[in-house]
C-alpha cells in the first residue's frame, strides 16, 4: 500500500513537471526532478495505542529507509489535530549497503475525550543532487476515553498505589516543645519538693557541749555523796551503792569500756589491759571488793570506815587523772634566750 502511494506521488510530480509550461519555469525556476525508482525510500508507519484514556501518551512513529546522504523533512507546523506534542525524537541507524533507517517519533497527549483523527502527513526526501520524493502517512483515528465520562455522579477512585506524599502532618516541633515543657515542669516540681522537704525537716539545734572529762563527772558525784546525810541516817547500803556506781562509771569513762553492766571479775580483767602501777591496781581492786561486801554480803562497815572508803575513791581519781604537762625550767630558759 505504501509503495503504491509512493509511485502515485512520483507520477504526480512528473505530471506537474510536464504541464507546468516554460513561462512557469521561467518565473519559479527549474523544476526539481523526482528520485529514480532505485533510490525511492520506503516507509513503515504506526500509531500506538489507538485506545487511550485522558492523559495517556500516544506514539506516532515513522521509520524511513533511505539512501545514505538523502535528507528527510517533516514540517514543523504539521498538525496532529486535538493532540498536543509532548516530545519529538529523530534517530538515524547504521548504514548497510548504502541504505540506512531514520526513525521519527512524536509523543502525543490529549486532554479531550472522544475519537480524534490524526491526519496524514507528507514526509519529503531530498537526495544529494536535489531530486525530491514525498511519502505520506495514513490518517489514524485514536479513541480517547475519560474514566468518569459515563458515570452520572463520578467519584474519585480509591488510591491503590504507593503514590507520592504531597502533604504530611509534621508534629516534630510539637514533640520538641512538649518534651521541653515536661523537663521544665519536672525541674520546677523537684525544686518545690526540695523546698517543702527542707521546711518539714526539724531544724538542727545547737551542737551538744563537748564531752565532760571523766574526773569531773566522778568528783561531782563523789562530792554529792560526801555532802549527803546517808551515813547520819544509817543508810549505809545506799551510801556504798552510790559510791560503787560512781567509782565504776569513772573507771569505764577513764579507760574506755562499759563498766556499769559488768561484774567485779570482768572489771578486774579490763583493768589489766591498761598499764597501771601494781600498787594502784591493788588499790582499785580493794575498793571494788569492799563495796561489793556491802552490796551483796550484807556487811555494814562503821561510819569512819565508810568515810575512809569515800576518801580512797577521791584519791584514786586524783592519781589516775592525767596531769597537764609542765615545761621544764631548761626549756623555759631556752625559750627566754631565744
Amino acid at each position: 500500500m505504501f509503495e503504491g502511494r509512493i509511485h502515485l506521488a512520483v507520477a504526480l510530480c512528473a505530471f506537474v513537471a510536464l504541464f507546468a509550461g516554460e513561462s512557469a519555469a521561467d518565473d519559479a525556476g527549474p523544476i526539481l526532478p523526482p528520485l529514480p525508482p532505485d533510490r525511492m525510500p520506503t516507509l513503515e508507519f504506526s500509531v500506538e495505542p489507538v485506545e487511550v484514556t485522558l492523559g495517556d501518551i500516544v506514539t506516532w512513529k515513522a521509520v524511513i529507509k533511505r539512501r545514505v546522504g538523502d535528507r528527510i523533512h517533516l514540517s514543523r507546523t504539521a498538525s496532529f489535530s486535538d493532540f498536543e506534542i509532548q516530545s519529538k525524537d529523530d534517530t538515524v541507524g547504521e548504514a548497510t549497503d548504502d541504505w540506512l533507517q531514520e526513525t521519527l517519533i512524536v509523543n502525543l497527549i490529549s486532554f479531550e475525550a472522544g475519537d480524534i483523527e490524526i491526519p496524514s502527513h507528507r514526509i519529503t526526501v531530498v537526495d544529494i543532487e536535489g531530486r525530491v520524493a514525498e511519502i505520506e502517512t495514513e490518517p489514524v483515528t485514536v479513541s480517547v476515553k475519560s474514566l468518569i465520562a459515563n458515570e452520572p455522579e463520578p467519584k474519585i477512585k480509591p488510591d491503590t498505589g504507593p503514590g507520592v506524599p504531597v502533604y504530611e502532618d509534621d508534629y516534630t516541633l510539637l514533640y520538641v516543645l512538649g518534651a521541653l515543657g515536661a523537663i521544665i515542669v519536672i525541674a520546677l516540681l523537684t525544686l518545690l519538693g526540695r523546698k517543702l522537704w527542707s521546711l518539714r525537716r526539724p531544724r538542727r539545734g545547737p551542737p551538744p557541749p563537748p564531752p565532760r572529762p571523766a574526773e569531773e563527772i566522778a568528783l561531782e558525784k563523789l562530792a554529792a555523796i560526801r555532802e549527803s546525810s546517808h551515813l547520819e541516817e544509817d543508810r549505809y547500803k545506799l551510801f556504798h551503792v552510790l559510791l560503787s556506781e560512781a567509782f565504776r562509771e569513772y573507771l569505764g569513762n577513764r579507760y574506755r569500756f562499759h563498766s556499769l553492766d559488768r561484774s567485779t571479775e570482768e572489771l578486774v580483767i579490763e583493768m589489766r589491759k591498761p598499764t597501771l602501777p601494781p600498787e594502784l591496781f591493788e588499790r582499785i581492786i580493794e575498793l571494788l571488793a569492799q563495796t561489793d561486801f556491802v552490796k551483796f554480803a550484807k556487811f555494814i562497815p562503821g561510819h569512819q570506815a565508810s568515810l575512809e572508803m569515800l576518801e580512797e575513791a577521791f584519791a584514786v581519781v586524783d592519781v589516775t587523772t592525767p596531769k597537764p604537762s609542765v615545761p621544764s625550767p631548761a626549756k623555759d630558759q631556752e625559750g627566754d634566750n631565744g
